[in-house]
């Protein structure tokens, strides 16, 4: 295999590394504006729907109110049963002056109100607005006769319909359509007397219904309370039927497109706006933002490819110088390197690197050995005593056995906690941490524990406010907790901790408590006589992770402070054990 310079791989792997970056962030940019814009879009196809079917539902409100007053007002109640029942000509067009001017006075000043009609129960009545007089033929000739009568009294929307009975009056064919609502009034004795109807026009009020969202086009359908679609006139396709689904993606058979549908519904009125748009007319707007794109990434890739360049020698240029000087160092082996700085901190840090090393190889390469050496053990240890392998055993069976029961939520707690604590256990940025830190992983452990134990174990907090803030050697106090933890569990529930923290006038101090066996003499013994020993000679003991936790506590401390500290243990007078650790008041803010 041919070897090539290092300032081609550099230029060839920059270059690769541009082209796959600008691909990736073009898809990215691509995926994400598209799916920024159909959000964007489709919460403002939403709010849109809602305004229409909020126009809407004002403007039904509008209608109605005159039907509301129409029904309350025992004027036209009397000047109708008035007309209806005049016997001679005179008195019936004075009875018909009356009504008109009654029903007038109620249809308003709102000119968009096209018809006010009101309808005796059997046979015709009287309309004033575009059409003023009699109406001839029997109310139940009317299309919306049947659902008024249905109602009993409530509101019902009819719509489109032509006015048949204003053209036929007027001798012409008018096919002007309108939009209804009607009611079924009654008299004193709750005995129906007649239907009122409302008009408007059916273009105007539904025009300034408009969707205001810029290019998508919706299509814009409104049906009534029977799924009957009232708007537009022509038929669409019946979006009515994916009201139960709601809002998301539909096929429209008709076009055969795909299309983001939504609705907004009014409960009151009975009314569901229904707005669709084509899923393609989404791309639109980023099929518009491709163009800047493109010259953005040909631009950018030019200046790549000007910079790969110049970084490629660069960096080549003086590894180039080193690798020559390595070739020749065995003849003169503690030469120095003599490159004048490159500016890249990379490389002039190794050349430095070189200079030392040729000084102080032997001594360097031992004392780094023996380092990484002493580094090897300092870390296994502190790992393996601080990781429990019986804790990571159980709780991972006690896992297996919540998510067999389907215990879908006990279980993403448990991997939280354990995870947390985890984490904890291996991350080694600081060797002291606060009460308060320290707390919430014992918090932790003891919540998996309890998972693991139930009812049968029972454990509590009492830490005082002023300790917060003091410094522990990390894992501390949850190392002794898990002492404690194993040593109750060697008998019979119920077993007990209590973790307690508190200040007095010389020190501070965090004490576990537990209702297990205590400490067996002969340990205890061993254990205080080792830690004098440590205090007197300084010498420290070979550790054993089982067996031993207590001492490698105080062993911590020692190493980590190498100043008075507070440290104790020993069996309760009710039973069970104690363990104490802390530091002197002065020396809180610091460490133990």
């Amino acid at each position: 295999m041919k070897k090539k310079s290092i300032r081609i791989i550099l230029l060839k792997s920059l270059l690769m590394v541009s082209v796959v970056t600008l691909g990736l962030i073009s898809v990215i940019f691509s995926v994400m504006q598209y799916r920024t814009l159909k959000s964007r879009a489709t919460k403002d196809m939403q709010a849109n729907c809602s305004a229409i079917a909020d126009s809407l539902r004002q403007s039904v409100k509008e209608m109605d109110t005159i039907l509301l007053y129409s029904i309350a007002s025992s004027e036209l109640k009397e000047d109708f049963n008035d007309y209806m029942n005049a016997e001679t000509s005179i008195a019936k067009y004075r009875s018909r002056q009356k009504l008109a001017g009654t029903m007038i006075a109620l249809k308003g000043f709102d000119f968009s109100i096209r018809q006010l009609n009101i309808y005796d129960d059997e046979s015709g009545g009287y309309g004033v607005g575009n059409f003023n007089g009699e109406i001839d033929g029997s109310v139940k000739d009317e299309v919306w006769y049947d659902k008024t009568l249905e109602n009993a009294g409530k509101k019902y929307v009819h719509a489109p319909a032509a006015d048949h009975t204003a053209s036929r009056a007027a001798g012409i064919n008018d096919e002007t359509l309108y939009f209804s609502i009607c009611r079924l009034f009654y008299g004193d004795m709750h005995i129906p007397l007649g239907f009122l109807e409302v008009k408007v026009y059916y273009n105007e009020l539904f025009e300034k219904l408009k969707y205001e969202g810029g290019v998508l086009n919706p299509v814009i359908a409104i049906y009534d309370s029977y799924g009957r679609q009232i708007y537009p006139a022509e038929s669409v396709f019946p979006y009515y039927s994916y009201l139960e689904k709601g809002t998301g993606e539909i096929k429209n058979t008709y076009s055969g497109k795909t299309q983001y549908l939504c609705f907004a519904e009014d409960e009151e009125d009975g009314l569901t706006v229904a707005m669709a748009v084509d899923d393609e007319a989404f791309m639109e707007p980023v099929y518009r933002s491709f163009i800047p794109l493109i010259a953005a990434v040909f631009v950018i890739f030019a200046v790549c490819v000007g910079l790969s360049a110049a970084l490629s020698r660069q960096m080549s240029d003086p590894i180039r110088r080193i690798h020559e000087f390595l070739l020749k160092a065995e003849n003169d082996r503690f030469k120095r390197l003599q490159l004048s700085d490159s500016g890249v901190l990379e490389i002039d840090t190794l050349r430095d690197s070189i200079n030392e090393s040729i000084q102080t190889i032997e001594s360097a390469t031992n004392t780094m050995l023996t380092l990484k050496e002493q580094e090897m053990q300092a870390r296994m240890l502190a790992l393996q005593s601080q990781m429990n392998p019986h804790f990571l055993y159980n709780s991972l069976t006690m896992i297996g056995e919540m998510a067999d029961r389907g215990m879908t939520d006990e279980v993403s707690d448990m991997c939280e906690d354990i995870t947390a604590i985890l984490r904890y256990i291996s991350s080694d940025k600081e060797q002291r941490i606060s009460v308060e830190e320290e707390m919430e992983q014992v918090d932790r452990f003891l919540h998996c524990m309890k998972r693991r134990f139930g009812d049968g174990l029972d454990y509590r907090f009492e830490i005082s406010d002023e300790i917060l803030d003091c410094m522990v050697p990390k894992l501390c106090v949850q190392l002794l907790v898990e002492n404690s933890i194993k040593a109750v569990t060697t008998r019979r529930a119920p077993w007990e901790i209590l973790v307690k923290g508190d200040m007095n006038e010389d020190n501070w101090h965090v004490t576990v408590f537990d209702n297990g066996p205590g400490f067996d003499p002969d340990v205890d013994k061993k254990l205080r006589e080792n830690m004098d020993r440590i205090l007197e000679t300084g010498v420290l003991p070979s550790l054993k992770i089982e067996g031993m936790g207590i001492l490698n506590i105080f062993i911590r401390l020692y190493l980590l402070d190498g100043i008075p500290f507070v440290f104790d243990f020993g069996n309760r007078k009710e039973g069970g054990a104690f363990v104490t650790v802390g530091g002197h008041i002065h020396d809180k803010d610091r460490s133990l």
